[in-house]
């Protein structure tokens, strides 16, 4: 088939072909806890919580035709622990219940506002674990189950023309269990639960139940796996249990002595949850509380409530488990059954000479007061929230002319104003429960000095040497990443910085990573250590005494910092780059595009998840005008190969998504009908509106686009 070139994209703008384009009336949307909006494609609806109970869910549906933002939905839902949310339909414009936030969403019915129901109808399936997809439900049915105890994990959401077939998967779209009533006798119904320990250099002990512990306390051995089953009398129903393991997190749920950890892998378990399904559940509640290192033994938790750490790495050394009937009380105090690991934010202000306390107040590592101007501290002040437990900060300073003042805490002023005197040393140290779980780090700018730690001196005593700058770091016991008294970090300060723009790569055996701050001790962002030997925009360079610095960008999002003499510069031909590291795995549900014209961005995603981002150009005017790129809805179609060439343009490996051949995806344009020559002035503009309607890629992000995208897959175009 013949191609046309980009030189005629204009030409088909203006053809009949964009009149039969779709504009969907309908709108639908929706919002999962903090989450951004994420909308339909194609008046279909999407939503997946990958693979845990949805909450926090919103819902609306916008009919674009009318010009109201009001929402043309009503929805009801059904809770864990709670029921249904309303006795009819919500009528709020945008769908929202503050205990979404807590409980798991069990089933729920939708329908549309009283003037769309004649010509619309809605249809809705929802998907658990235990369930997989039910069937389709529709216009105000009850969608999902009831007395079971499981959580929607995924929702498919479609509005038709009432005309059009429903559709269908043979399955029913509700399943209820029917409450069982305690009828029987005491001797009659009865339930108990047994469980197992797999222990670190013990293996599997023997069975306990009812109560007794399993595992060990006071040897500091970790539990590796656990079983767990019951033993009902005069009832049905099953005990599911799952653990945090050590590197790998949360495990599937395991049921009835199936083993839930690992064995001979040497891995701890941090947590777990526990709970009853089908009749059992209904009469009885199940309490369990686990000993944890450092922490000893933690309160009880009941019916799935997490029981143990997560974010510390501390081992699981014992639990034990009870079952209560509905009507009984808790084993013990439920208060604190798990403590989640929450980094503690460390604030801290300095009264500088000249400035007294205006440079504001630093956090977690940034310096508080100056460094090259000479000017004295002469008082600080200090604080610690978001602490995952009780605790506190304690300060001193020793000053010229008065010495070590005693201890102050909780924002109080430790040294002195108005009167000219600095500040030489300091002592920080944690208090209450927080000092057992996480170390202070510190260190005053001034001579030869580096990092303090846990209430030992920094700074200076009987030199004269004033204190000008403060730095403070809180981390995990025996998890820092600070050398202490090491003279490297004494000396290091900025010189100057200045913005730029230019394309650097990194270098394939690069030692460095991208950090926070332009500092050899700042905490390293593991998470985009991904791009050695991919490129990224520097737009910030810093001279410092530790040598040169680049921040850098990618079409993703921020790197962060990175030593220059690890990059290489590639301003002159970044278009024969990745724009945005490796390329990820296309085998993902629900695998689409999105292109950004205002923000000359192509996203492949899975639903509304992100998984490579690249840097384009979109036609040089905006939609509709001739040279644009159209905006809407499209698939990849058909029509590729590796370049084509008319009127002296062209492009390589390119893909079409609409026009069968008028609008593509390809390279940066070719200088001859070749696909290894390129236009060097064009392929420059990359990142900015430049085609005539095409959708111009790196020659690298083209080119796997080209191999790899299937057809078919939808296409998002927007401003």
């Amino acid at each position: 088939m013949q191609v046309s070139s980009e030189s005629v994209e204009n030409e088909a703008q203006g053809s009949s072909e964009d009149s039969t384009l779709n504009e969907t009336r309908i709108q639908l949307a929706y919002q999962l806890e903090d989450e951004n909006w994420h909308y339909a494609i194609e008046n279909q609806l999407n939503i997946d919580n990958h693979g845990e109970a949805i909450k926090g869910l919103k819902l609306r549906g916008i009919d674009q035709k009318s010009g109201s933002e009001e929402s043309i939905l009503e929805f009801r839902g059904h809770y864990s622990q709670i029921g249904w949310n309303t006795e009819g339909f919500s009528e709020e414009a945008i769908f929202s219940e503050p205990i979404n936030q807590t409980h798991a969403l069990e089933a729920f019915a939708l329908r549309l506002k009283e003037n769309l129901r004649e010509e619309y109808s809605v249809y809705y399936q929802v998907y658990t674990s235990e369930f997989s997809w039910l069937g389709w439900a529709k216009n105000g049915e009850i969608a999902g189950s009831m007395g079971y105890g499981y959580g929607i994990e995924k929702i498919n959401i479609c509005i038709l023309p009432a005309s059009e077939e429903a559709p269908t998967n043979g399955h029913d779209s509700f399943v209820e269990q029917v409450a069982v009533e305690k009828t029987a006798t005491i001797q009659e119904i009865s339930a108990g639960v047994q469980y197992q320990a797999h222990v670190e250099s013990v293996g599997w002990q023997n069975t306990v139940k009812d109560g007794a512990t399993a595992g060990t306390t006071g040897v500091a051995r970790r539990i590796e796996a656990i079983k767990l089953n019951l033993s009902l009398v005069g009832i049905t129903g099953d005990i599911e249990y799952r653990s945090h393991i050590e590197n790998l997190g949360w495990s599937s749920y395991s049921r009835d002595g199936a083993i839930s950890g690992t064995t001979g892998r040497k891995l701890q378990l941090e947590a777990l949850q526990i709970r009853l399904v089908g009749e059992v559940a209904q009469l009885y509640d199940v309490y369990y509380r686990v000993h944890v290192k450092d922490f000893g033994w933690l309160d009880w938790a009941k019916n799935d409530v997490i029981a143990g750490t997560t974010g510390f790495n501390y081992r699981v050394e014992a639990y034990e488990v009870r079952l209560v009937e509905k009507t009984g009380v808790a084993p013990g105090t439920t208060t604190r059954p798990n403590v989640i690991f929450k980094q503690p934010n460390i604030r801290y202000s300095a009264h500088v000479q000249d400035y007294g306390w205006t440079l504001g107040t630093q956090t977690n590592g940034n310096i508080a007061g100056t460094t090259g101007r000479g000017k004295r501290i002469e008082a600080l002040k200090m604080s610690v929230d978001n602490l995952p437990m009780s605790g506190g900060v304690e300060y001193r300073v020793h000053g010229a002319n008065y010495g070590w003042q005693t201890y102050r805490k909780n924002g109080e002023i430790a040294g002195t104003t108005g009167q000219g005197l600095r500040v030489e040393a300091v002592n920080i140290r944690l208090t209450g429960e927080v000092a057992k779980h996480f170390d202070v780090y510190y260190r005053i700018h001034t001579e030869n000095l580096g990092w303090a730690k846990n209430g030992e001196h920094a700074g200076t005593t009987g030199m004269r040497y004033q204190a000008e700058g403060l730095q403070v770091v809180l981390f995990l016991k025996g998890r820092s990443n600070l050398v202490q008294n090491s003279q490297s970090y004494v000396t290091h300060k900025i010189n100057s910085i200045k913005a730029v723009s230019r394309y650097v790569r990194v270098y394939n055996n690069s030692n460095s990573a991208f950090s926070n701050e332009p500092t050899p001790f700042f905490t390293k962002n593991a998470s985009v250590a991904r791009f050695r030997g991919y490129t990224g925009r520097a737009i910030k360079e810093v001279d410092t005494t530790s040598g040169r610095y680049y921040f850098l960008v990618a079409p993703g999002g921020n790197l962060g910092w990175i030593k220059a003499s690890e990059t290489e510069n590639v301003q002159s031909n970044f278009w024969m780059y990745n724009t945005d590291g490796p390329y990820p795995s296309l085998n993902v549900s629900n695998l689409n595009i999105s292109v950004s014209v205002s923000q000359q961005r192509v996203r492949i995603r899975s639903g509304s998840r992100t998984l490579y981002t690249m840097l384009c150009s979109t036609g040089m005017n905006l939609w509709p005008s001739t040279n644009s790129t159209p905006y809407g809805n499209f698939r990849i179609q058909a029509e590729k190969g590796s370049y084509f060439w008319n009127s002296g343009s062209g492009g390589a490996f390119y893909r079409s998504f609409h026009g069968h051949g008028v609008y593509l995806f390809h390279t940066v344009p070719i200088a001859t009908p070749e696909t290894t020559v390129f236009n060097l002035r064009e392929a420059a503009k990359l990142g900015q509106r430049a085609s005539h309607g095409c959708i111009r890629l790196s020659v690298p992000d083209a080119k796997w686009f080209y191999y790899n995208m299937p057809y078919n897959t939808p296409v998002h175009i927007y401003y």
